[in-house]
């Protein structure tokens, strides 16, 4: 690996915590079925700055102090939950929340500077490469944790953040605007259709983002409520899972764990061709694809949960390990629609879709909860799929009225 390319290690750490660690270890130390998605849900939801940060590293071109300060303010606040009681927990993971979405938020913009859009979705495949491995790694590590002492990966997480600050430093240090981008006559907030002054690069309200969410072209709005619905769903599932098979099928912690890191570790060897695929057909197409193979496979979770056999929970362990490999479909696609659909302003579209991210992560998170202590696995899984469904009939009709692009 290039000297250069050495950033792209610490969004490996952001998945390794952010993805792996933290969805697993968070929803175990809470209490209670019902409970067990509170703590994660406000780590995600403190990630609706997002819009924010982007909006101000846009206009600076300071995205590399949002990945340095994200993950080592993340940290420091990591290291010492274990230590804290229940509701100082709940500000700490808002804390952390706000501080990995930051670094979050500037990914993309990092990943595709100075590449023509040809190649942003190769770039943004092996940004998302990064993230991934960091995945399986933090989801093996959290199985084996959370068998014995569960404060010890928060411990881990956040060193593991604090190194990923450190490597943040061979990140670019400030982005320059794109000659391809020209001011817009609309009042676009920010972005490569405002100059980056001394006080406006430091300043970025929800004022201002609200006047940019009013400008925002169509194309966008859809895609972001498109994904709100699915990916809450998907997300609050994929969290309290780990939950659902510890409490109702009894497994050693590190089966389900186990079964999503290896989801995630295939999916790694499909980026690239899923990314080619992406080029050639389109994000929305893709997005449609992704949706409707997650459809699937939750409706054969459903059945299985239901049929009660004595294969029951493995089988749910390799349907939910599909899951995640069919992830890249998704993963790739969003990303790179969240760019490619207001390129005039790349930082704002960019927080907005990590703010939406937080936003359905924390709905997500918090119903799934909900439903699995009140209605049990079966319900939570059968609420995932009608949610799943509607978001895929919403992108079929986005891409049948044309609207995958601006205009």
């Amino acid at each position: 690996m290039k000297r250069a390319d050495l950033w792209l290690l610490s969004y490996g750490l952001l998945g390794l915590t952010q993805n792996g660690l933290l969805p697993v270890l968070m929803p175990l130390v809470a209490p209670g079925g019902s409970s067990a998605g509170i703590t994660y849900a406000v780590f995600s939801l403190f990630g609706l700055a997002a819009p924010v940060l982007g909006t101000w590293a846009d206009r600076s071109g300071r995205h590399r102090d949002l990945l340095i300060g994200g993950t080592i303010g993340a940290g420091l606040l990591l290291v010492v939950f274990p230590a804290a009681g229940v509701t100082l927990r709940i500000l700490l993971a808002a804390g952390a929340g706000l501080g990995t979405v930051a670094a979050t938020t500037s990914g993309n913009v990092l990943a595709i500077q100075g590449a023509p859009e040809t190649e942003w979705d190769g770039r943004v495949a092996r940004l998302q490469r990064f993230i991934s491995a960091g995945q399986v790694l933090g989801l093996i590590a959290a199985g084996i944790v959370a068998r014995t002492r569960p404060g010890d990966g928060f411990v881990f997480a956040g060193a593991a953040l604090l190194v990923a600050g450190g490597l943040g430093i061979a990140a670019p240090s400030r982005l320059s605007r794109d000659p391809r981008h020209k001011p817009g006559a609309g009042p676009i907030v920010g972005g490569d259709a405002a100059a980056p002054t001394a006080h406006r690069g430091h300043r970025a309200g929800w004022t201002e983002i609200r006047a940019y969410l009013s400008v925002i072209n169509r194309p966008m709005r859809w895609f972001l409520i498109v994904w709100l619905i699915g990916y809450a769903a998907m997300n609050g599932f994929a969290t309290i899972f780990p939950v659902a098979m510890i409490r109702q099928f009894g497994m050693d912690p590190i089966l389900p764990s186990g079964a999503y890191a290896a989801g995630v570790g295939l999916s790694l060897f499909v980026y690239t061709p899923i990314a080619m695929a992406t080029h050639r057909s389109g994000g929305g197409r893709m997005l449609i694809a992704g949706f409707a193979a997650r459809l699937i496979l939750l409706a054969a979770i459903v059945a299985l949960d239901l049929w009660h056999l004595d294969w029951t929970g493995l089988s749910i362990l390799v349907a939910f390990g599909l899951t995640q490999f069919v992830w890249p479909m998704l993963g790739v696609s969003s990303n790179l629609l969240s760019v490619q659909l207001a390129p005039e302003a790349q930082g704002e579209s960019t927080g907005l879709f990590y703010a939406a991210n937080s936003l359905a992560a924390s709905l997500g998170s918090a119903l799934a909860g909900l439903i699995f202590g009140r209605a049990g696995f079966a319900a939570l899984a059968g609420a995932t799929g009608l949610a799943v469904g509607a978001a895929l009939t919403l992108a079929v009709l986005w891409l049948v009225r044309g609207s995958e692009h601006p205009g």
